[in-house]
């Protein structure tokens, strides 16, 4: 019976007395509903690009690379036995010998570098495809005496698919650098000249396949491993083995298996695609973290206006509260009327936001533009660029939480006032 009064109650103090809803009961409504909007899409926002960045190491970064303590390349037949023990492992998808290395390119005057991955190719079809979404310009087939480069080498030296450009390895550099120093502390003019003349880089001509993003895809070009051993001056020589997996995110725990097991050869050292990713994940980890407690305080605001709104509310009903002790209502009950209260704005302001974040997070590359347009810029500015659209990842635990957190702060903030109201002597409320 009492239930149904204290619930009367809570709805007439939520009006103002000369018009439906109260203008501090909507302005509660509103900050739990923007505290609401601000945590589901700003949270789901910043775990989709965590998301999107992730598969984007996944995707360009080899899983595993093994190779012998040094870097020093091997005989491939060497490579035999761990290639055949490591393809019987359920968790591995591909596995190859691979060709690893810097390399210098030259066209139209310009000159790059970049490092080049040589495979095999079964292993260079399966890695392509992997990489196909970041392809720019050309083919990405690895034909032999063909190379796919990154974008940012290919505009350094102009260089457009089917064009041939000049290749050499750092260690061509290297070894020529070593013997213009050499040559420079030579003492005799003949014989000075004749070592500079000895200097040579000895190029290769080489066909440009293809172009992809390095925004997207790393700096890495793709050779043919026969092209790679050329380049390099490899001959049959491997840099080792590499392995792409089924379940990149256990790439750890998987390497770990294969030591355990004796697998790995001694003298052997392991590349994760985790060595080159970890750290930028752990920052966009923690500064998922960060604003989530910047979110935290909106949401704190977002209950102080609901306590002032209690506050507001207990003090204009002061008589009324005596009144209502003096006949008898017990404490539980005056609080009960003001934490219904909070319940109400707290339950509204949550759906609302529910709601609004729903839209916000379904039109948010709608609104990008938008905000684009109105800066002065243009709707399509960063088409075909990596994350032109903006990503999210909607899960639903983190709603639910939200939702149930917001309901909760609201009725925590109330509690205070509340408290506060029913504990007011009746006399002096009535005197008052």
């Amino acid at each position: 019976m009492f239930s149904n009064a204290t619930l009367f109650l809570a709805r007439r103090y939520l009006r103002a007395k000369r018009s439906f809803v109260s203008i501090i009961t909507v302005i509660s409504i509103l900050g739990v509903t923007v505290g609401v909007v601000a945590m589901i899409v700003i949270g789901s926002v910043m775990k989709g690009f965590e998301g999107e960045f992730r598969k984007t190491l996944i995707g360009s970064e080899p899983h595993i690379l093994l190779h012998p303590q040094g870097g020093k390349p091997v005989e491939a037949n060497a490579t035999a036995e761990l290639l055949a023990k490591v393809k019987q492992q359920p968790e591995v998808m591909v596995a190859s010998t691979y060709a690893l290395g810097a390399m210098f390119a030259e066209h139209d005057g310009g000159q790059s570098a970049m490092r080049v991955l040589g495979l095999p190719e079964d292993t260079a079809k399966f890695y392509m495809a992997k990489i196909a979404t970041h392809r720019l310009d050309g083919k990405l087939e690895l034909t032999p005496g063909g190379v796919v480069c990154p974008d940012y080498l290919a505009g350094q030296i102009n260089a457009h698919p089917e064009d041939v450009i000049s290749v050499f390895a750092s260690s061509n550099v290297t070894s020529a650098v070593q013997r213009f120093r050499t040559a420079s502390d030579e003492q005799d003019e003949k014989k000075r000249h004749a070592a500079y003349k000895e200097i040579k880089l000895h190029p290769k001509e080489i066909r440009l396949l293809g172009v992809t993003k390095t925004v997207s895809a790393g700096p890495y070009g793709y050779a043919s491993l026969d092209t790679a051993q050329q380049i390099f001056g490899l001959g049959t020589q491997v840099h080792g083995v590499l392995i792409e997996l089924k379940q990149p995110g256990e790439v750890k725990a998987v390497i770990q298996r294969f030591k355990d097991a004796g697998l790995i050869p001694g003298g052997w050292n392991e590349s994760l695609w985790t060595d080159e990713g970890d750290a930028r994940l752990a920052a966009m980890s923690n500064e998922r973290v960060m604003m989530n407690i910047v979110l935290l305080i909106i949401f704190v605001v977002a209950a102080f206006s609901v306590m002032n709104t209690t506050i507001t509310v207990t003090t204009q009903k002061r008589r009324e509260i005596g009144v209502l002790t003096a006949l008898g209502t017990r404490q539980s009950q005056i609080v009960g009327i003001f934490v219904s209260q909070a319940a109400f704005v707290g339950l509204l302001g949550t759906l609302m936001g529910l709601v609004l974040s729903g839209v916000v997070l379904r039109f948010r590359d709608e609104i990008r533009m938008g905000i684009a347009v109105l800066n002065g810029g243009s709707a399509n500015a960063d088409s075909g660029m990596f994350l032109a659209n903006i990503p999210a990842q909607i899960e639903p635990w983190f709603i639910v939480v939200t939702c149930i957190g917001s309901v909760l702060l609201c009725l925590l903030a109330a509690l205070p006032p509340a408290w506060l109201a029913a504990r007011v002597d009746p006399a002096v409320a009535l005197r008052d």
